[in-house]
């Protein structure tokens, strides 16, 4: 028994190990997600104002609104490559997420067996302790007698 124990420590203390590998995983996941928000917004923020320029300007050549036109292009093409990338790393989180919810359960788990069995194996001892003690006043008691 304590050796099962022993292995089940051990198991634990790995489970554990890679539970919180896992946790520091997302918790990287959701600071690069963030940062992507934030850049999301900012080229938001940016097409935006690339219209308002261009409405203000007074004087446009064609050269000017071809840039104008490649640049509001750029933009767009960047905002779809970021929105498409941030659903990607959502769903990485996601599955993240799940699988430290699992770790997490398998981790729980060890740990009630492992209670378990410790408990079992001070019940044991405490049984053997208690029919030692009554077998030394059994045999006091048989002395007794003859």
């Amino acid at each position: 028994m304590k050796d099962k124990i022993r292995a089940v420590g051990k198991l634990q203390q790995v489970e554990e190990k890679r539970r919180d590998r896992i946790g520091q995983q997302l918790d990287t996941m959701r600071q690069r997600h963030q940062h992507m928000q934030n850049q999301l917004e900012q080229l938001a923020q940016l097409k935006s104002g690339n219209g308002e320029s261009t409405r203000q300007a007074s004087a446009l050549n064609s050269t000017v609104l071809m840039n104008l036109s490649r640049v509001d292009h750029m933009l767009q093409k960047l905002l779809v490559h970021h929105e498409q990338e941030q659903a990607v790393m959502e769903a990485q989180c996601h599955s993240v997420q799940k699988e430290l919810a699992s770790r997490h359960a398998r981790v729980k788990g060890i740990e009630q067996v492992l209670d378990r069995w410790r408990r079992k194996q001070d019940y044991d001892k405490a049984r053997k302790e208690q029919k030692h003690i009554e077998d030394i006043l059994n045999a006091r008691y048989r002395k007794r007698e003859l």
